[in-house]
């Protein structure tokens, strides 16, 4: 059995269209490069301005060349992310700082004052911040980044705001596109959902993050069902990542958990316990996962089982009477499982649970 304390990011499969993005983009970049070096006919007192272009064309390309590799290490999953207590409002300031000391004097970015604490991994909320933000300034030459709370209980919010420049070239959306794209990527990876408006010329970024205290605390009193907190549950992921998310979601509301990343390994620590709900992220229909399955129900005729799947959005309850498990989709755990786990216990433990014991 594994006991986690650090949490990765959820696995995301890239789309197709992202990857031919990205290739658009170096493809475009390189096509104008190379017609600055080779322009011909212009005054020889112009040739250092294009110099000092291509330089700068030169110098932004390996800054997103660096921004992809580390990019695929995250969503690659050869990575794990550490959760600590981070300042956001902090963040974002040395993200618009370092943007500045990058870009003056053509472009100005301005992050609001004060404190926002959340837990998250400093260097992915960095890796967002960049992204954001440099998707915005190639938008408009002045962005502000804003901090504040929504929603009950509060949670910090995020907002990137920029003015569309007029005078952008035609098609230079099409290319920085690829930095909206690649921040829903991460941001998707992390538990979090992005939005993008327009206003008339005014471009909005928002990113919500949970408080995963107030949610942990707000999980463990759902109203109309008892609380999963004191119980047992036996996860089965294969993916470290995925049942890493998963341990750290249930701990924080109380749940006893047991992880494993095999059946065998599932099976060798069934001496220290029998769970009251299996979590797998192996399919129910593995004949290895449903022996499992019925060899705890002997021992545990109430045992409730959730299927981890990666249908997005994916949350359904179990049928009564039947053996379909509760199904919930990987990259929406963050609003499902807790909930799930909650309303499966309680459909046969509405008592409140009991301290768990071996055997």
């Amino acid at each position: 059995m594994t006991t986690p304390n650090t949490l990765g990011v959820l696995p995301v499969k890239v789309p197709p269209e992202v990857l031919g993005k990205v290739g658009e983009c170096f493809a475009v970049s390189l096509s104008s490069l190379q017609r600055m070096l080779q322009a011909t006919g212009a005054p020889p007192q112009d040739l250092p301005h294009r110099l000092d272009a291509a330089l700068a064309e030169i110098s932004r390309l390996e800054r997103f060349g660096v921004q992809i590799q580390q990019l695929a290490r995250v969503l690659g999953g050869r990575t794990t992310l550490t959760y600590e207590r981070v300042d956001l409002a902090a963040a974002a300031r040395a993200a618009a700082s370092e943007w500045n000391r990058i870009l003056q004097p053509s472009a100005t970015a301005t992050a609001a004052t004060g404190f926002a604490a959340l837990d998250v991994d400093a260097a992915a909320l960095s890796q967002l911040l960049d992204l954001g933000l440099e998707y915005a300034l190639r938008s408009g030459p002045s962005v502000a980044v804003g901090v504040d709370s929504q929603g009950e209980p509060a949670r910090p919010m995020l907002t990137i705001r920029t003015r569309r420049s007029p005078e952008r070239e035609p098609g230079a959306g099409e290319i920085d596109e690829i930095h909206w794209l690649l921040f829903v990527q991460l941001a998707k990876a992390m538990g979090l959902t992005p939005s993008r408006t327009t206003v008339g010329e005014t471009l909005t970024l928002t990113l919500g993050f949970p408080d995963h205290e107030a949610e942990g605390a707000q999980s463990a009193a759902l109203p109309h069902t008892a609380s999963p907190a004191g119980r047992r549950v036996l996860l089965v992921e294969p993916h470290d990542f995925v049942r890493e998310h998963a341990f750290r979601l249930l701990r924080d509301i109380g749940v006893h958990v047991d992880a494993a990343s095999s059946i065998e390994q599932a099976r060798a620590g069934l001496h220290d316990a029998w769970p009251d709900a299996v979590i797998t992220g192996i399919p129910v229909g593995d004949a290895r996962c449903a022996m499992l399955i019925e060899e705890i129900r002997a021992q545990r005729p109430r045992l409730r089982v959730i299927e981890l799947t990666d249908d997005e959005y994916a949350f359904s309850m179990s049928v009564p009477g039947s053996d379909s498990p509760a199904r919930v989709g990987r990259d929406d755990m963050v609003q499902t499982l807790a909930r799930a786990l909650a309303q499966e216990l309680d459909a046969v433990w509405p008592e409140a649970a009991p301290p768990s014991s071996p055997g």
